[in-house]
């Protein structure tokens, strides 16, 4: 696993502004894979499932990017929203380019919060529990609707099942299986982030779970795009 680079200090000179940008690997894919991310964060009831469905487009994902200075350099990156501000002491989480470092995550060591990518909210292991999780509900769903068709008299039962056996496979295979290079691509970028800053078990990060819990325990509601870790 590629390690990436951390700079500390506070933020000086920041420019916030509308963009869209695609985070993916193939802009071909765009589409799809944000279709999907849509589906399976609705099934889940999470809030990303509007901006996902947002960002199925050749455009990319509507969202707002940033320029700043942290500790003399020059630091660009783009999330979901933008809400730290000159005089917040952060620590930013990316890769140092020639002209710029280029910021994966943004993160407040004392609130233990953090501003990431789009679509990057689990690490590798936590997010194949949640494809495969997405995955059986979606297949019970073509299962539940595929009963409307078995009410006729006429429906043999290995006919229906083989109907909705194949369409759950042909879904499955147009979805998360062309697709898992990216999503498990925003995966690994959590994990690398989380390595970054030390925490334990990096791939087993799940920020929209810890954000839920520390704001049970009552801590305040965080805009989009923003967690608690």
């Amino acid at each position: 696993m590629i390690k990436l680079d951390v700079i500390e200090g506070v933020v000086e000179n920041l420019v916030v502004f509308d963009s869209d940008v695609n985070y993916l690997a193939n802009a071909e894919k765009n589409s799809r894979t944000a279709g999907l991310v849509s589906v399976l964060q609705a099934a889940a009831g999470s809030p990303g499932s509007v901006h996902s469905a947002q960002a199925a487009n050749d455009s990319g994902d509507p969202v707002e990017g940033y320029s700043m200075s942290v500790g003399g350099q020059l630091v660009q990156g783009s999330f979901w929203q933008t809400t730290f501000k000159n005089g917040d002491l952060v620590k930013v989480i990316g890769v140092k380019q020639k002209e710029a470092f280029h910021a994966i995550a943004v993160a407040d060591p004392v609130s233990r919060t953090i501003w990431m990518q789009p679509h990057c909210e689990r690490g590798v292991i936590e997010q194949k529990k949640y494809l495969l999780r997405n995955s059986i509900i979606f297949v019970i769903a073509i299962f539940a609707v595929s009963t409307v068709f078995f009410t006729n008299p006429n429906m043999k039962l290995w006919f229906y099942l083989a109907c909705a056996s194949l369409s759950s496979v042909i879904c499955l295979i147009a979805t998360v299986g062309m697709s898992w290079g990216d999503l498990m691509t925003f995966a690994d970028r959590m994990t690398r982030v989380g390595a970054a800053l030390g925490i334990e078990s990096p791939e087993t990060i799940n920020l929209v779970r810890s954000t839920k819990a520390n704001i049970a325990r009552g801590k305040p509601e965080l805009p989009m795009g923003v967690y608690y870790y």
